[in-house]
């Protein structure tokens, strides 16, 4: 049992072990299938903290001959399967942790020189009657130790493209790393000596101008994850068992880690994220920001192709149309807006609806990262979002109508396209911008259930927050008053049943000029 070659099934115990585990070992009844075949490459691409460790232990303990993993595997959904008996513990595994070797190495251009020889001095201590294995390279090594052993290798690269994300403008080494792969994978020798392999990372495989060198495998990716779906997240009925199981609030769950869509399953909840509020029992932001992200900030800064305004309507909660082919899978600063949001949608920073060809902000968690990593741009003074929030919400309190039309007027008039100026949802999306940060004191909430309909938007103040509660009415070419009176005859706030104190009544309005008005009233309540 070595560091890469076989190395056992010690890491699928720690993940069963862990307080939260949901069962994703379904995911090798699809591989089973694959091996031996012309689909027997696969490169399973996944957003940051969605599982990939994971499921690449758990594959490396399924396949490992030097353990038996029976007993560990016993409960599971693959010991159903009817290939579970045939490949259980049938192959030697050479397991990769791409990342691992980056942050051991003190000059990233020798990472593939010093990987090939680690694992070539396991090869040769595990078959040391077979002559001249050092002398061959890896490759050949394994060729040699296959046609006298009859040995069948299962390969499991984890975080195959780190050499992108940790040298991202050294494109000479990355296709060295490309070509060590197709060397691997390609030659026709290693036909034979190849049962699986398995890469998994964050990027599918890196594109260039000329066909790519690892055209052989098989793509499942965050836009289009396919038949692997189901084990991308955490699926509604694996979180409610969850919830259930800790006794935590399902509608939190959903709040801060859902609305990732994929074509069949629909919503995917972040895993890691989700598995530590239940460990926790708190439901927060359990991501940490990377470089990646940090490093597109200059890019979005640079407002290429109208991104600020994009991001904005996003962040009011609006989608934003984007073409996904032309991205070439690379960390380098994108070369235009579609390759920039597609690569958020990698990373999880966005989701996409592939149907619409639509990204957007998918949850709370991912929210609060956009919130975080936004105070540092260099936004225009005309709509920088925190200290507008900020003002926008001081002039609501101090009941100054005229500031709150104005700002609003402005901020809508830098969103939206002549196309969707005179839609209710782009006015919407205006106001949660001018009400983004006002979140660390506010729930910010759309399409609040309240009396007989639903209020536009609603203000609540956060726990032990000193503020008043706001109800937001929204009217296309009608009068201002329109909307007050709304908010009064359909009793939305005699049913803010968990606020007991001030409430304010803002009704908003705007015209084909492109007028905006403002009324705003107080309502006294007594608590009870």
């Amino acid at each position: 049992m070595g560091r890469f070659l076989n190395p056992g099934n010690s890491g699928f115990q720690r993940v069963i072990g862990a307080e939260v585990y949901v069962d994703k070992t379904g995911i090798i009844g699809y591989l089973n299938k694959w091996i031996d075949t012309d689909a027997r490459y696969v490169c399973v691409s996944r957003a940051r903290r969605f599982g990939k460790t994971v499921a690449a232990r758990t594959i490396r303990a399924y396949y490992d001959n030097s353990c038996d993993s029976h007993e560990l595997f016993a409960p599971y959904e693959i010991a159903r399967n009817p290939s579970y008996e045939m490949h259980i513990n049938k192959y030697d595994v050479i397991g990769l942790d791409m990342q691992a070797f980056f942050l051991r190495s003190e000059d990233p251009k020798t990472f593939i020189d010093r990987m090939e020889a680690e694992v070539l001095d396991e090869v040769c201590a595990e078959w040391p009657s077979i002559d001249g294995l050092k002398s061959l390279g890896l490759v050949n090594a394994l060729i040699k130790v296959h046609s006298q052993t009859g040995a069948r290798f299962v390969f499991v690269i984890d975080e195959w493209d780190a050499v992108f994300r940790y040298c991202p403008n050294d494109e000479m080494l990355q296709k060295d790393w490309i070509h060590f792969l197709r060397d691997l994978f390609k030659q026709e020798d290693m036909d034979d000596v190849v049962a699986l392999a398995y890469m998994t990372g964050i990027l599918p495989v890196k594109k260039y101008k000329t066909q790519s060198s690892l055209n052989q495998f098989r793509e499942y990716t965050m836009l289009r994850p396919l038949v692997l779906e189901p084990y991308v997240g955490f699926l509604p009925s694996e979180v409610d068992a969850l919830c259930e199981q800790f006794g935590m609030d399902r509608a939190g769950a959903a709040e801060w880690y859902d609305g990732y869509m994929l074509p069949h399953e629909h919503h995917v909840y972040n895993p890691c994220s989700l598995a530590q509020a239940m460990m926790y029992h708190a439901y927060g932001s359990y991501w940490t920001k990377t470089d990646t992200f940090e490093s597109l900030l200059d890019y979005i800064n640079a407002d290429l192709d109208g991104v600020y305004g994009d991001v904005m309507c996003m962040i009011g909660g609006g989608r934003v149309n984007v073409d996904t082919i032309s991205y070439d899978n690379s960390f380098t600063v994108p070369q235009c807006k579609d390759d920039c949001f597609t690569l958020l949608v990698h990373i999880g920073y966005l989701a996409y609806d592939e149907e619409a060809s639509q990204v957007f902000i998918p949850n709370e968690e991912v929210r609060m990262a956009f919130r975080a990593a936004l105070k540092k741009c260099a936004w225009p003074d005309a709509i920088k979002p925190y200290q507008r929030s900020q003002k926008f919400i001081e002039a609501i309190c101090a009941e100054d109508s005229t500031t709150v039309a104005q700002m609003v007027e402005e901020t809508h008039q830098y969103m939206t396209s002549v196309l969707a100026y005179n839609n209710e949802n782009a006015l919407a999306c205006v106001i949660s911008v001018l009400c983004f940060y006002a979140e660390n004191q506010y729930h910010v909430i759309r399409e609040f259930p309240t009396g007989k309909g639903f209020a536009d938007i609603v203000l609540l103040p956060k726990r032990r927050v000193q503020m008043p509660a706001v109800v937001i009415e929204l009217k296309f070419k009608k009068d201002v008053r329109a909307a007050i009176d709304q908010i009064h005859d359909n009793q939305y706030p005699g049913k803010l049943h968990d606020f007991y104190g001030e409430l304010i009544l803002v009704g908003i309005s705007y015209d084909k000029r492109k007028a905006h008005d403002c009324v705003i009233e107080r309502f006294e309540r007594e608590a009870e």
